[in-house]
Parts: C-alpha cells; structure tokens; sequence
C-alpha cells in the first residue's frame, strides 16, 4: 500500500534529501504514444520566471530559501512550471529544491501540468519513492490526481521491470487517488503488461484490463496484439484484429508486422512437415515426412491482414513484406505474390529489388517461362540490377527447357552489367549446350569457367570430354585435363594446404602433365613464405628432368 503523508513538508524533504545524490540528466522526452507536456520557452500565460530564475541560478544553494522568500506572493503553478523547465540552468539540486520550497509554500495545490512534469521528471531519474510520495501528497492535498501522472508512473514503473509495483499502482487508482482508469493509463498497463512482461499469467490479466475499456483506441488493440503474438496466440491476436476493423480503428505498424511476421511462421511450421501413419505394419506407427506442397489455407490469414493494412495505408515493413512474397512463393502462390510486388513497386519500398528477386526465382523455379521473362525485364527496365541468384534461376530454368539462344542472351546481359557468373551459371550452360550436342560452345564454356578460377564438378567435366572423344578431339581432350589440373593444383595453394599441393605436383609429374607458369609461380610462391622453398624446387627441378627426357624421346 502507498505511503500518505500527513503534511506537505513530509514530502519536501524526502524528495530533496533522496534526489540530490543524483547527477543532471537529460531533458524529459515526451512517449510517441502517450505525449507530456513540454516546452522549450515558457507559455505566454507563464507569469515570467526569468526573474526568479536567474536569482536562483546566481544564488548559493544555502540561499533558496531567502530568494524565494522574495517571489512567493506571486508564486503560481505557470511559474513553477517555468522555472522547472529551466532546470538545465538550476541544476538538479536546486530544480528539486525549489519545487520542495513551492510545494511547501503551496500546499502542493499544482495545476494537472506541474505535477506530470515532476512525475516525468523523476520518473526519467529512476526516485519512483519520490514519485509515489509525490502523487500520495497530491491527492492527499488536492483531493485526486490526474490521469496523465499516474500513467507515466506506470510506465516509468514498467520500463524497469517493476511490474507488481505498476500493478499496485494500477489497483489503487481509485480507492487511493480519486481517478477511474482511463485510456491513458489502461494503454501504459497494457504496454507494461505486454511488450515487458510475456508470461501466461500477465497476458491474461492484460485481457481483463483489455475488455474493461469502453471504447479501446489503436494502442489498447495494438499492445494486445503484440502480447498474444509474443506469446504464441496469433488466433486471439486475430480476434483483436477483426474487432479493430469492426470499430473503425487501426493498428500501430509495429502490431501489424508482429501479426503478419508470426502468421506466416506459424504457416511455415505447418508446411514444412506433416504427419503420416503407417498401418500396414503389426504394429502402427506416426512418422514425419517433409510436406512438399504446403498447405495455403495456414497463410491465409497473413494475406487478409496484409491486404487490409495495406488499404488503410499501413504497410508492413520492408522485411515482413519480404517474409510474406516468401512465404506465398514457397507455397507455388506466385500469382498472390506478384500482386504483393505490384503494391511494393507502387509505393516504392526499399524492399522492391529483393521483392522480385524472390518472386523471379519462384517462378523459374515453377517454370513459368512467360510470367518470369515479362517480370525481369519489367526489372531491367526500372533500372534495377538483379542479382545472381536470378541470373541464375533464369538461365537455369532456360536451359532445362532448352531455350539455349535465350539462355545465352541472358548470360550477355548478365556480363554486360558486370555481374560475375560463378560455378553454377556456369554448370546451367554447359549442361545445356551438352545435352544440345554443342560441343565447341560447351568446351569454350568449360575453357572459361577454369580461367576465371572456378572448378567443375565431376559429371560436368565428364559430359564435355566425352562429346570431345565423340567427335576424336583427344587433343582438346588432353588441353582440358591439363588445365584442370593446374586450377586444382592453383586452389591448393591459395588455401595454404602445402601438403595436398605438393603431392598434387607429384601426380602431375607422374602422369606427365606439365605445370602452367603460374601455377610454377603460386606454388614456388607459397613454399617460399613457410621457408619450405627448397623442397619445392627440387620437386620441380625434376619436373624440368622429366619434361627434357619427354622431349628427347620425341625426337
């Protein structure tokens, strides 16, 4: 239970002794929900405090008294309120002083706007004793307190984890302060009980604080929101949500993309597997298989929040957008995607370039070849430089369908924007001119790939060497197979495994294939920084042996 003291200098001195221990802070910043007053320059019905103000800036500290002895009889709450928002000048000793000298003299008869301010003003500096004394005090003395005080005191309360004490608070609104909950003060319990507290119980009593409000506003709805969807009950979320809609109110963006975020997880928890029983067996049993298609049904419910948010002007965040057309493509919905992107493009989010990087790669994915042509070139024509995950969807999906002109057509578009294809552009191609029997292109492909440092994997080489024994290219053959090796002997030694590259050297010697220069280079190189390079050069010395003793046998 809150303290109640008997007189007004009760209160004085406890707030005076507990806060000059502290130092100066920073100025009270208003909530972007729930605004206190505040001004830099005194209000024009102030009575001017500049006098008093800077009698008490130049005065010793142990002389307050007697220089506000000097200004009492014209002593008003607008003045108290001036010379507090001056407290930068004062100092917090002597802001905290003079608001106990007034106080005193006032019997802490303060307008609704005094006492916010004090509230805010220790609230910010942690003296939550002060605060309570000084909301007892008033009530004590004026009979009630407003509203506002005690909703920043929640929340003051809430930010620190103090919640039984803002609970306290809350319960003893009416009985001890003369003040029936408004909205206000509900959202600060709702905003402490929900997005600093996520257990069963404070979601549930959140919910009954919830339905005693007679009209709930955006915050009221959208604190619950963020509480259900924390606590997994994106159903009670929705319920709220509908109702908002009933009412005409529209939640915060930060609720919506909490609600959208958690819906299509909960879709991807339910799509990614599925439970199967086995029954023909003695003894039955359940198993999880991967469920491929999805089930479209769970993500329902995120595109109805989404397409309604997006009505009344609040779209999600660039991620959450981007978690939805995810999400949608993932599930084979490309068209529901595409008309998500649409909206991104028309009100042009940050997320656009990435938005149709995913819905290109779905559909390329589903081969859809018209829909995902008509889409990147709607993306080079806005500009945008897709990335090469969609270069090689694109040319992948191409080559499967052995569109090779247009695959080709894509990779020079890709070159010209300075794009750097890698293993896997790459492997589309050649796939794609090997299955077309394309043997020069396939091989001028594979002859690229290994000089831009890029190895192939084994059923790729192999495709390509057989179409060269095919046509009796055993001399283009052998051309390849030295320079494979030469480029696996090249990546050894810039991975520092002196070792592997050292017996690769071997091989090569033993099967007669001859180092480039700068494989030689790298390799003598690397051994030369662990000061191995002695072993190095011997090795190649008797490559040079062996390439000599090849040449005289030839003629």
């Amino acid at each position: 239970m809150l303290c109640r003291p008997r007189n007004a200098a009760v209160f004085a001195v406890h707030v005076f002794k507990a806060s000059s221990r502290f130092l100066h802070s920073s100025s009270p910043q208003t909530h972007p929900n729930f605004p206190i007053p505040r001004s830099n320059s005194p209000p024009s019905h102030v009575v001017n405090p500049s006098s008093l103000l800077s009698d008490l800036v130049s005065c010793a500290h142990s002389d307050m008294a007697g220089v506000f002895a000097l200004h009492k009889r014209e002593l008003t709450s607008n003045l108290v309120l001036g010379v507090l928002r001056g407290y930068k000048q004062l100092g917090r000793a002597k802001t905290l002083k003079f608001f106990s000298l007034a106080g005193s003299h006032m019997g802490f008869h303060f307008d609704d706007s005094v006492v916010e301010y004090m509230a805010d003003f220790l609230g910010r500096r942690k003296l939550f004793d002060d605060i309570k004394c000084l909301l007892t005090t008033v009530a004590f003395h004026k009979g009630g307190v407003s509203h506002k005080a005690l909703a920043i005191c929640i929340r003051f309360l809430g930010r620190q984890g103090r919640i039984k004490e803002a609970l306290s608070l809350f319960e003893d609104m009416e009985t001890v302060f003369k003040c029936k909950p408004d909205n206000l003060v509900c959202n600060n319990m709702l905003y402490v009980l929900c997005k600093r507290e996520s257990s069963l119980e404070m979601i549930q009593l959140a919910h009954s604080i919830f339905h005693k409000i007679e009209t709930p506003d955006t915050y009221s709805c959208s604190n619950m929101i963020v509480g259900f969807c924390k606590f997994g009950r994106v159903e009670s979320a929705l319920e709220i949500f509908n109702q908002m809609e009933k009412i005409g109110v529209l939640p915060t963006r930060s609720a919506v993309n909490m609600l959208i975020g958690e819906l299509c997880l909960t879709s991807a928890k339910e799509g990614s597997v599925e439970k199967v029983r086995v029954k023909n067996t003695r003894r039955p049993y359940t198993i999880l298989v991967p469920n491929v298609g999805g089930n479209s049904d769970a993500m329902q419910p995120a595109v109805q929040v989404f397409w309604a948010a997006s009505k009344a002007g609040l779209l999600p965040s660039s991620f959450v957008v981007v978690k939805v057309m995810c999400e949608l493509c993932r599930l084979g919905n490309t068209e529901e995607a595409g008309r998500v992107l649409r909206i991104v493009e028309e009100r042009k989010l940050r997320c656009v370039h990435e938005g149709y990087s995913v819905v290109i790669k779905a559909l390329c994915e589903c081969h859809k070849v018209k829909e995902a042509s008509d889409l990147f070139g709607r993306m080079l024509s806005l500009g945008l430089k897709p990335k090469l995950v969609v270069y090689n969807s694109v040319i992948l999906m191409l080559c499967k369908l052995g569109k090779l002109k247009d695959a080709t057509r894509v990779f020079e578009i890709m070159n010209k924007n300075r794009c750097l294809p890698d293993d896997l552009t790459y492997t589309a191609l050649i796939h794609g001119h090997g299955e077309g029997k394309n043997r020069k292109v396939a091989y001028d492909l594979l002859i690229e790939m290994l000089g831009l440092g890029l190895l192939p994997n084994f059923d790729t080489y192999n495709l390509v060497e057989s179409l060269l024994r095919e046509h009796g290219r055993l001399d283009l053959c052998v051309k390849l197979d030295r320079k494979l090796e030469n480029q696996k002997l090249q990546k050894l030694c810039r991975g520092g495994e002196l070792d592997a590259a050292y017996e690769k050297v071997k091989s090569m010697l033993e099967k007669g294939i001859p180092l480039s220069v700068y494989a030689r280079d790298i390799f003598e190189q690397v051994f030369q920084k662990c000061g191995k390079l002695k072993i190095a050069r011997q090795l190649l010395e008797n490559t040079k042996r062996f390439q000599k003793a090849e040449e005289i046998d030839k003629t």
